[in-house]
């Protein structure tokens, strides 16, 4: 069902494209104070693709593009820098990203999609800083796979134990860092970002997002992503 709607807002969409004037006034617009965003592809990976905004656990189709040469452009214009996917037609795959009112660029390789080159973003700049050092946490847990495997397979409860507190430091470094990172850059939007999926954790600390929330901007609380941490924990 959920699909069939998706399907429906994407056509809805396309059929809205059609009038020359709405159309012009958004590149007008957009080139004054909106975003441009030119996307490169590597290789043919399909003749379309959508712009789509991630509005907390779903998706909100708003503008689709032709690829020609391997090329495509989309414009228009944002209140708030937001993420955003990009999806192609006749593919499953997706890349997340941040839409900022700037000219920038994205590199995209088919074989690596989930590692584009965005060039001109700032925003997108800082978003992969934090991302790289997430998955460096992370990766820590490969090196505990083997051992909680072999613990497993001899039903070592006190190695599984180990195991689980190892994990549990893991994902304590993590959210750690998450909040220092939004302590250190209480005036970027991404701060909101990285606050917002907090909400999502295993373990929610409220009290902890609520102190962090405070330290946010006065433009960064306007965003969307804490806008929608105040609805959540009810905050001013």
């Amino acid at each position: 069902m959920k699909k069939i709607v998706i399907a429906c807002l994407f056509s809805l969409f396309i059929f809205s494209c059609n009038n020359p004037k709405s159309q012009l006034e958004k590149e007008t617009e957009s080139k004054k104070n909106g975003f441009v965003l030119r996307g490169t592809l590597k290789s043919f990976l399909s003749d379309k693709v959508y712009l789509s905004k991630i509005n907390n656990n779903d998706v909100q189709p708003v503008d689709s593009a032709k690829i020609e040469n391997n090329n495509f452009v989309l414009q228009g214009i944002v209140d708030y820098p937001e993420r955003f996917m990009l999806s192609f037609e006749n593919s499953s795959t997706a890349i997340i990203f941040i839409i900022e009112n700037t000219h920038f660029e994205i590199f995209i390789d088919p074989d690596q999609i989930e590692k584009p080159v965005i060039k001109g973003s700032e925003l997108n700049t800082k978003l992969n800083d934090y991302k790289l050092v997430s998955k460096s946490i992370f990766k820590k847990i490969d090196y505990l796979f083997p051992r909680f495997q072999k613990a497993r397979l001899e039903n070592d409860v006190k190695k599984l134990d180990e195991v689980g507190n190892e994990l549990k430091k893991i994902e304590k470094e993590f959210t750690d860092y998450s909040f220092n990172f939004v302590k250190s850059n209480s005036d970027s939007y991404v701060s909101a970002m990285v606050l917002s999926d907090q909400l999502k954790s295993s373990t929610v600390d409220t009290t902890r997002i609520s102190n962090a929330y405070k330290l946010l901007s006065k433009e960064v609380k306007k965003s969307p992503d804490a806008q929608l941490i105040a609805r959540a924990l009810r905050l001013r």
